[in-house]
């Protein structure tokens, strides 16, 4: 399918997402909480938990250790492009807000509907209040409203 780029209203590269710097102790600190999720596991009896938390704690390493990836953000007016894969469509899409933070600089929007409800798009090196400008032409700015899902990510470096 063919794009028109005249659609595009900005555009920029950036690490796909933020990999923060995990101590021994976070290590230390995820299995202890793994194990004692297993032993809760067994006390209840529960074979159905027990695969699930052992599924979780391999896919939270998997992810956790992955490297980032350059891709490229698109502000169109139809909405915003990651790497020409995913598009989150303005009229999807209840609000957003800005975040950053010492280690951390990203946008977070907020869902109307879907499995999904939450997602971050990163800013690289960008400057945030160009890329607010932008959004706020079509979408609701709600900033300072961390959401959980942005302070269970920061508190557990995921």
């Amino acid at each position: 399918m063919l794009k028109n780029q005249s659609n595009i209203i900005y555009s920029y590269q950036a690490l796909e997402f933020d990999k923060y710097h995990k101590s021994p102790t976070w290590y230390v600190m995820f299995s202890i909480i793994f194990v004692l999720l297993l032993i809760y596991a067994i006390i209840t009896q529960s074979p159905i938990t027990f695969v699930l938390f052992v599924l979780l704690f391999i896919v939270t390493l998997l992810i956790s250790s992955k490297d980032p990836k350059q891709i490229v953000v698109e502000i169109t007016k139809n909405g915003i492009n990651l790497d020409q894969k995913t598009t989150f469509r303005y009229q999807d899409i209840d609000s957003f807000g800005i975040f950053i933070r010492e280690d951390v600089r990203f946008i977070s929007i907020y869902l109307t509907e879907g499995l999904m409800r939450y997602a971050r798009i990163p800013l690289g090196e960008e400057n945030p209040e160009d890329i607010a400008s932008i959004l706020e032409q079509y979408i609701l700015r709600e900033d300072g409203k961390e959401r959980i899902m942005d302070t269970m990510d920061h508190i557990l470096k995921i």
